[in-house]
């Protein structure tokens, strides 16, 4: 058991490496194509707007500059594509030229202007317009008719940012990928635990399984035997009754309960191995469950309450609820160290009938609660550790369930879940 678990988990630590790793890589190749396609696109702008920028500075002086608007011609034929504006400053921050004459004469605050005069060198940016579009400026330094000035040119970045568009088209893409691959592996991962959890099932019943054969063939052997000590014992102690009891009776009462302990711990473990057929009939559950409780052995300080509105008709096996009944209220008697109290209650639920017993004894802590169902697991001294197993299995048997809710200190709750009418076999 330890290796397969210590298998399993090798198993989901090398998944897990390998979906990081597969994440790591196609995010890092994704994140990386996405940065070189802005310095792409940001070199692809910047070279554009130099070479239209030499060219306009040759145009302009050819050009009858200032009476010839030649910026204005240049946007409106569509000479280069992606021109958002052009402008011509002089070093007092004045438009001398611009696509829009009528910004003409203007002057600009712009701090930019008289920087890239003092640098003496292009400087490019992005500029967000009042029109909210955003464009890429290039302000470069130019000598018109032995005067300084500043051509400004806007460009769309758009024809440039296809490249960005497509790695980021890329990069939802492979975030999207990741997602499914971790998605993917998380359901391989539940799966394999789901198998794993089913192959402990399988083995624990397996087993069981064959400890259950072991203690049917156990328990037939020592019944025998059994029954001759118990039967000589009660012959002794009859004898010594017709002698005048000239012989101590005490070693023989407890050669008598002894065995009547142990006749009580084969029948519990024939029951579990090898639980008798069913046989159907249609009872009053309410009419049970009071002689049930009313069997049960009396003792001082714990007191019993009953919760069933009579008749509750069930169809199934009267012999095995019975005994269902039987070990969860001696479970209960058990669990209350001095006073407190008991209560058997069943209700139709649908086709269901809801059967509980309740105790407010001192409860179960976690470890007891997962082995609680375990054949031979047991907190009492004597006990044997198979009331709640055979419970479990005679349940299974009837085609319900048994479910409990337990908290330290306050007691334990138990509930079979039975269908109202088991159905022939």
């Amino acid at each position: 058991m330890g290796a397969q678990r210590s298998r399993s988990a090798r198993t989901t630590i090398s998944l897990l490496i390998i979906l990081a790793a597969a994440t790591a890589a196609t995010l890092f190749s994704s994140l990386l194509t996405y940065r070189n396609a802005l310095s792409a696109a940001d070199d692809a702008l910047k070279l554009q707007a130099l070479g239209i920028a030499a060219s306009l500075e040759a145009s302009l002086r050819r050009s009858d500059f200032p009476e010839e608007n030649i910026l204005r011609d240049i946007v409106s034929e569509g000479r280069w594509e992606g021109i958002a504006f052009l402008a011509l400053y002089d070093r007092d921050g004045r438009i001398a030229l611009h696509s829009n004459a009528r910004l003409i004469g203007r002057t600009s605050e712009d701090a930019v202007i008289h920087e890239a005069f003092a640098r003496g060198v292009p400087l490019d940016r992005y500029l967000m317009l009042g029109t909210d579009e955003r464009v890429f400026i290039l302000d470069a330094p130019v000598r018109l008719r032995a005067a300084d000035y500043l051509l400004r040119l806007a460009l769309h970045p758009y024809p440039a940012e296809n490249s960005i568009r497509q790695a980021r088209i890329q990069l939802a893409i492979s975030v999207g990928m990741a997602a499914v691959l971790w998605g993917i592996g998380i359901v391989l991962m539940r799966a394999q635990q789901r198998a794993e959890k089913l192959r402990q099932r399988i083995d624990e019943r397996e087993r069981f399984a064959v400890l259950g054969e072991m203690a049917a063939v156990l328990a037939h052997e020592i019944r025998n035997p059994l029954g001759s000590i118990k039967g000589f014992a009660q012959y002794l102690a009859e004898q010594r009754e017709k002698n005048g009891g000239s012989m101590d009776r005490q070693p023989l009462d407890i050669i008598i309960a002894e065995a009547r302990r142990l006749e009580t711990l084969t029948e519990d473990l024939l029951v579990y191995a090898r639980p008798a057929g069913v046989n159907i009939s249609s009872f009053d559950l309410c009419e049970l469950i009071k002689t049930c409780a009313a069997a049960l052995p009396h003792r001082p300080g714990i007191s019993r309450e009953t919760d069933c509105a009579s008749p509750l008709f069930i169809e199934s096996d009267p012999d095995k609820l019975r005994q269902i009944l039987a070990n969860l209220l001696q479970n209960a008697t058990d669990a209350i160290e001095h006073d407190g109290t008991i209560a058997v209650g069943a209700v139709a639920l649908r086709d269901r009938i809801i059967l509980s017993v309740r105790d407010t004894g001192g409860g179960m802590d976690a470890e007891t609660s997962q082995k609680a169902f375990d054949p031979f697991y047991t907190t009492k001294t004597r006990g044997t550790g198979l009331g709640l197993a055979i419970v479990g299995r005679l349940a299974a048997v009837l085609g319900g369930t048994v479910d409990f809710e337990t908290a330290a200190g306050k007691g334990t709750t138990f509930t079979v879940s039975l269908p109202a009418q088991l159905p022939e076999k």
